[in-house]
């Protein structure tokens, strides 16, 4: 797993044995050594129908997985969604792009297909 980071945007890029693992209802985790203490970051599938996130002792990303079952094998490059803070005195939104980092499958000719908006 890639995770990119900035001030508005989670950005993961996973690869396809991590596409497969989140599809079979299994976590991915990244875990950092940051001595004195780990940091880490974890896309998982929930049951629910939006996705949730927490950022206490690293990122935690929950995903639904009606979302995932069939995205292995779909065109489905990935999802982007907007999270906003629990606290209603805070309007940060954080974008989160979770895709596909397969090779190039497209003959060049056309674009890939786009990301699906959620």
């Amino acid at each position: 797993m890639k995770v990119r980071l900035t001030a508005e945007m989670i950005r993961f890029r996973l690869e396809r044995d991590e596409v497969d693992r989140l599809a079979a209802g299994r976590a991915v985790v990244l875990s950092l050594d940051i001595p004195p203490t780990d940091v880490t970051v974890v896309l998982e599938p929930v049951d629910r129908s939006g996705p949730i996130a927490n950022s206490r002792g690293g990122v935690r990303i929950g995903i639904p997985a009606a979302w995932l079952t069939d995205w292995p094998t779909s065109d489905v490059v990935g999802f982007d969604f907007d999270l906003s803070s629990m606290d209603s005195l805070d309007e940060n939104v954080i974008r989160i792009v979770v895709e596909k980092d397969f090779p190039c499958s497209h003959d060049g000719l056309k674009p890939p297909k786009p990301v699906r908006m959620s």
